[in-house]
Parts: structure tokens; sequence; C-alpha cells
């Protein structure tokens, strides 16, 4: 009984995934753009073991280890409970924690797979460029997965932390600590012994069984689990959702306040209706942390491509690149605005509605793109002058 709940949870998480990833990848999507995205990508692995790329002589061993850690940081354990399970199986205790079990020990043993994934795709380096022994790899491997399942649990306990800036401060300072001192430790062990790796990886397994166990034994967390559940399992279909010009997503209902304009004084002083349409798109915009949210990971992921990546004319590539898709992502956001049936009268060819979509998508994105041009001309004059 108690493993055939979990197979029954399992096969319907796996049936609804699938449903999902379906409606998005059909076979024309599969067929020419996957097929030759696994082709190409398996060409240039092999050809790594032979020929080493040059653009990897400007990348250190710890940013590698960077790229571990925050590997790390990725998914979570799910247990599988369902609002209904509160009318009959929260009074079986035995089944719970079976079943609590079984999924952490599904989602350890997935996220181990994936380390382990990512360290054969970067075997190529870690041989020929930086010189590792198959020792090292494995002992590193074997702490990373261990650093995994660590932060997992440490993930658990946040989660079920009520503050929002408490669990942010605590989320960040325990990011930072543990990102320095897993990449002093990783260093310092391979120039020392691998040994003292290996003891740590120890400890934390160690420290994730005893920490997961008390989670697992207590039925108190049966609500938050619950709504961890719900927020894990739609995380593919809220990234859809996010890239969609027709869905809206649905802001959190807990009352904040917001970061800018908090209070609703008026932005220009002449009043006409082009301006009160634009005076609408600034304040929604900034007081939507959705909004302001995406907005730092277009950005961010750029300027990390942009830092990254050697060759100054592939920067320049991506920073033209990144001015279209920003521009495309603020109209998206001011039709979304301007969609709403408070001002549905304004027709889409109004010139006044054009107007202010066009002020606006400037307005937004040209400081942004600013920032971003600057980083870059600072990038492109220093690989001049080294």
């Amino acid at each position: 009984m108690n493993k055939s709940l979990f197979l029954t949870r399992f096969r319907k998480e796996l049936a609804y995934q699938w449903g999902v990833f379906r409606s998005v990848v059909d076979w024309t999507i599969f067929l020419y753009l996957f097929i030759p995205v696994i082709v190409i990508g398996g060409y240039h692995y092999f050809t790594w073991w032979a020929d080493i790329p040059s653009w990897i002589n400007g990348i250190p061993l710890s940013f590698i280890v960077s790229l571990l850690y925050l590997n790390c940081w990725q998914g979570r354990i799910r247990t599988f409970l369902e609002e209904a399970d509160q009318l009959f199986l929260l009074q079986k205790r035995p089944l719970v924690i079976t079943l609590k079990k079984w999924t952490r020990n599904l989602y350890v043993t997935g996220h181990s797979i994936g380390i382990l994934v990512l360290i054969a795709v970067l075997a190529p380096f870690l041989f020929n460029h930086y010189t590792l022994s198959m020792g090292e790899i494995f002992v590193i491997a074997i702490y990373f997965i261990s650093l995994k399942a660590l932060i997992l649990g440490w993930k658990q306990y946040l989660d079920g932390i009520v503050s929002t800036w408490k669990k942010s401060l605590y989320t960040i300072l325990i990011f930072l600590a543990c990102w320095i001192f897993t990449t002093r430790l990783v260093m310092w062990t391979l120039d020392t012994s691998v040994l003292f790796l290996f003891i740590i990886s120890g400890i934390q397994w160690l420290l994730f069984i005893r920490n997961s166990s008390r989670r697992i034994n207590r039925l108190t967390t049966f609500s938050n689990d619950v709504d961890i559940e719900k927020q894990a399992k739609l995380v593919y279909v809220k990234s859809i959702f996010l890239f969609s010009e027709y869905v809206e997503k649905v802001p959190s209902q807990k009352k904040r306040s917001p970061l800018f304009y908090r209070n609703s004084k008026r932005i220009f002083k002449n009043r006409n209706p082009r301006r009160s349409l634009q005076e609408l798109c600034i304040k929604v915009f900034f007081r939507n942390r959705s909004y302001l949210f995406q907005c730092l990971q277009i950005t961010s992921i750029t300027t990390g491509a942009l830092l990254i990546i050697p060759p100054i004319w592939i920067k320049w590539l991506i920073f033209f690149g990144f001015i279209i898709i920003l521009r495309m992502w603020v109209k998206i956001v001011v039709n979304r605005v301007m969609a709403n049936h408070f001002i549905v009268n304004v027709r889409k060819d109004d010139i006044i509605r054009i107007q202010a979509e066009h002020y606006i998508v400037n307005f937004i994105s040209l400081p942004v793109i600013l920032i971003v041009g600057l980083i870059l001309i600072l990038i492109s004059i220093s690989r001049i002058l080294l």
C-alpha cells in the first residue's frame, strides 16, 4: 500500500508534465529544433575531447566550481501531497511518512544524476585543460551531490518561513556564505588533498539525513508541503505563461507596499489623454514586482553572457539581440496593461495609444539598454587594452 501510493502519484505527475511538454513541443519543433541541437551539441562535445576550444583559456577553474554550485540551488524536494489528503491520508501517519521518504529519495537521486550529467559535460575541460585526475573529479562529484542534497533540505526549512524579508535575507546570506566556502574549499583541497573534500561530503550527507528525517516525521508541515507542491507542479506552466502575450501572470494576493510610486500622485502636471495612459503604464510597471523581476532576469542573463563569452563580435550580436527582445517584451507588457477593460474604449489604432505605447517602450527600455551598452563598451575597451 505504501509503495503503491507513491507509484500512483508518480505516474500521475509524469502524465501531467508530459501533457505540459506536449502542449508546447509538437513533432515539428522536436524535429527542426531539438534534434539539430542534440546533433550539433554532441558533435562539439566529442571535438572538445580532441581539441579544447580557445575560449576556455580565459575561464578559471573557480568559475567551473561556481557553475556547479549554482546548479546545487536549482530544484526542490517534493512530497506528492494533495490538499484532499487531510480528509483521510493525514490520519494515516505511516502512509504520509513513507510517501515523503520515497519522494525525498526520488528527487535527491534525480538531482544527483543532474550533477553527474553536468560534470560529464564539463569533463573534457576538467581532464584536458585543468588537468584534473579521475579521482579528483570523482571526489568533486561526490561533494557537489552531497552539497545539493544539503541545500535541498535547507530550502525546505526556508520555505517554512512566513516573513518574506526574513526568508530572502536568510537565503541570500546562506547562498553567499556557502558560495565563498565551497569555492575556497574545493580550490584548497585540489592544491593539498581531496581527502578533506571527501570527509566534508560525508558530514554534509549526515546533516541532510538528520534534518530531512526530522522534517519527514513532522505532520505539522502538511499545509506548507501542499503549497510547495502546487508551486512546483506548475513551474513549467508558469514558464510558458511568462512568455505568452495573451496570458497575464496573476500577482500575489498578499497586500504588499510597492517599491515605487507608493503614493498615488500625478506624475505629469499637465493632463491629457496621452499622458494619462503613459502615467498608468509607468505606475503599473514599477508597482508590479513580477515585471521588475522579469526585466532584471533578462538584463542579468545578457550581462552574464557578455562577461563570459570571449569573442567580441559575439558579444555585440548578443547585445543587439538583447535590444530587440527587451523592446518586444516591454511592448507586450504595455499591451497587457492597455487590454484592461477600464481603458478598452481606446482603440488599438488610435494615435493617442500608439504615441503612449512608443513613449513607454522608450522610457523603460532605453535606460536599461544604455547601462548594458556601457558595460559592453567597458568590456571591449579592456579586451583591446589587454
